[in-house]
């Protein structure tokens, strides 16, 4: 619950509208979340990742574009995005995603990062855009989160591993190798 309420708490307090585009950095534990609820409140939606690898599932999960980032020095999207939700582990290339932002967009770094934000100031300025940090809903977003949920059969990808010392490592693994898909979970 907690990987949905965070992307599910922008979207709502943010008061993204459904004709608003909205981008997604990182298909992964929020990001494959945050596709489906912006999707779902009728936002065309973006997605961002590494490689073409996981095209397929984002646009199953209801995004409209899919954008593979890996050697790519330019990010050519058509429409600016309006709202940004970055859900990677790691800082993205910052100048290119602040190209595609629409003037007063906003930018929402969700997921914790060792390193420190660092976002060159002069397109933020000249663009006016809004950096917002988001990381514990609450317990009314989890309610409307549950029901807006169980309204549009929205669903997490998980992996389900044995709660026993292998299944814990295997789990593990696959989360430091960066090849879970989407939420691992261990089950007794």
């Amino acid at each position: 619950m907690c990987g949905g309420a965070t992307v599910f708490h922008v979207l709502k307090s943010s008061n993204v509208k459904s004709s608003d585009r909205v981008g997604v950095v990182g298909i992964g534990g929020l990001g494959h979340l945050a596709i489906q609820y912006a999707a779902k409140m009728g936002c065309e939606v973006v997605a961002f990742s590494g490689t073409e690898d996981k095209k397929e599932e984002a646009m199953r999960l209801g995004a409209t574009q899919f954008v593979a980032t890996a050697g790519v020095e330019t990010l050519d999207i058509g429409k600016p995005i309006d709202h940004l939700l970055v859900t990677t582990s790691f800082q993205p290339d910052w100048d290119r995603f602040l190209d595609i932002m629409a003037p007063q967009g906003s930018i929402y770094p969700v997921t914790v990062s060792e390193h420190n934000l660092s976002i060159p100031s002069g397109v933020v300025i000249g663009k006016e855009l809004r950096i917002i940090g988001s990381l514990v809903a609450p317990r009314q977003v989890y309610q409307d989160m549950i029901d807006f949920t169980a309204l549009h059969n929205i669903k997490p990808i998980i992996e389900t591993f044995p709660m026993t010392a292998h299944g814990i490592t295997e789990a593990m693994d696959r989360l430091r190798a960066g090849k879970m898909r989407y939420r691992g979970v261990l089950a007794a």
